[in-house]
């Protein structure tokens, strides 16, 4: 007892030292530990009060989950499949694929339910979140596309939003933060390319070879959304295309909010937050754009990307089946309830 107590006083001596020494250091911890980056409460952990957000990245995901977290009062869980900041994550690839039909993979499973359940916390994690009394949480996700016919699946009352944008000016926007694409974790998987990814074993391997780190990035887009696409059920799916939220933002939530009429939550209220919410750029918005601008910034890749670079990327698209949905418009070419195809896994071609 006597030397827990001198062990417990040896503690906060040391503290107080450090406190004194690097007062401004001290300030700065301070005000992240009484933060809500820490200082949360959440109450429920059952994995109907996660919404799960997935997409590209790059493909305005953040700014999306930001908009839904202010809207639904909820804690914002940015990226917990991140392995390099989230020690817990090591076993989860990027583009992970669990066959939903007969691979329960336990590993993965004891990693998914502490994420929809909330049960985990940590500094990258919930680095954005805002709210001390949570009523519910948006993961928000850019390395589970390819999980997501399993996360259905296994969590069939944790409602899912699929986010989409063109794949030029996604690939081309991580192009030039000179990201890795990390296409080896893709190709490095069994699972998936002796599974739903087998019928393109020599375009991978071709595409994958090249010197052009733009056309790689596409070859990256087209691996993390086949799956999705032709494997996903549009009943339990909810998607939602970048180009739409862009021209019509409140119209996008008022059918967001009609697919999350059963949330445990209950509905938000539109009128909850303004114009400037929707306008403020996401945390993540690395190269400044104006959000604010609207539908003109969707047309500045067509003159900024190469039309050779395109073509060769919509050829690419082209051969995943995928160029039903993106082609030379800037917009897509279908609308959102004709994206999953259920599991219907060929390609249907250009």
């Amino acid at each position: 007892m006597v030397s827990e107590l001198r062990r417990r006083i040896g503690r906060e001596t040391r503290f107080l030292r450090r406190a004194v020494r690097h007062p401004s250091k001290f300030k700065r911890r301070l005000k992240r530990a009484v933060s809500p980056e820490v200082a949360f409460i959440e109450r429920n952990h059952d994995p109907d009060r996660t919404l799960l957000l997935v997409g590209t990245g790059r493909s305005g995901t953040t700014w999306l989950a930001e908009v839904l977290t202010e809207a639904l009062h909820s804690r914002l869980m940015l990226e917990p499949l991140r392995s390099k900041l989230v020690p817990m994550a090591r076993p989860v690839r990027i583009g992970h694929y669990v066959d939903p039909a007969d691979d329960p993979d336990p590993v993965v499973a004891a990693v998914l339910d502490r994420i929809m359940t909330g049960r985990i916390r940590g500094r990258a994690i919930d680095r954005y979140n805002a709210a001390r009394f949570p009523r519910c949480r948006v993961v928000k996700e850019v390395r589970a596309t390819n999980l997501l016919p399993w996360i259905v699946g296994r969590y069939p009352r944790t409602p899912v939003v699929y986010l989409l944008r063109h794949p030029v000016p996604t690939a081309w926007s991580v192009a030039k933060l000179g990201l890795p694409d990390n296409l080896d974790q893709f190709l490095g998987q069994e699972s998936l390319m002796r599974g739903p990814l087998e019928p393109f074993g020599s375009l991978i391997s071709q595409a994958a070879d090249s010197d052009d780190r733009f056309h790689r990035r596409v070859l990256r887009w087209c691996l993390e959304n086949f799956v999705p696409t032709h494997m996903l059920d549009p009943d339990h799916t909810h998607v939602i295309f970048y180009e739409h939220m862009i021209d019509d933002p409140w119209g996008e939530l008022e059918r967001l909010r009609s697919y999350l009429s059963g949330f445990g939550p209950g509905l938000w209220d539109l009128g909850s937050f303004s114009e400037a919410s929707l306008g403020r750029p996401s945390h993540t918005n690395y190269h400044g754009t104006d959000v604010g601008s609207g539908p003109d910034r969707l047309e500045t890749w067509v003159a900024e990307v190469p039309a050779a670079s395109v073509e060769k990327a919509l050829e690419l698209v082209g051969a995943f089946g995928l160029r039903r949905i993106y082609s030379e418009s800037t917009r897509p070419l279908v609308p959102p309830d004709a994206v999953l195809q259920g599991d219907r896994r060929a390609p249907t071609g250009r």
